[in-house]
């Protein structure tokens, strides 16, 4: 049987360059992937309820907001 993956997204925030670009962080087993999506998208993804927070102020860890962490089946 094989390892279950654990996963998680990590808001960054808006670039500082387009504030219409979101940078985020996909942590797999803790190895982080920096990606970007478009503010609409990451808009989409609250109201799907996928992140914990609402996005307003950033974390301790420097983070706008954050999913549960999802474990792979």
């Amino acid at each position: 049987m094989s390892k279950q993956r654990k996963l998680q997204i990590d808001v960054k925030g808006p670039m500082e360059a387009d504030s219409n670009i979101i940078e985020m962080v996909l942590s797999v087993d803790g190895r982080d992937c920096r990606f970007y999506t478009s503010k609409s998208n990451y808009e989409a993804l609250i109201y799907d309820g996928i992140f914990v927070r609402d996005g307003k102020k950033k974390d301790s860890a420097n983070c706008v907001n954050t999913t549960n962490v999802y474990i792979e089946q």
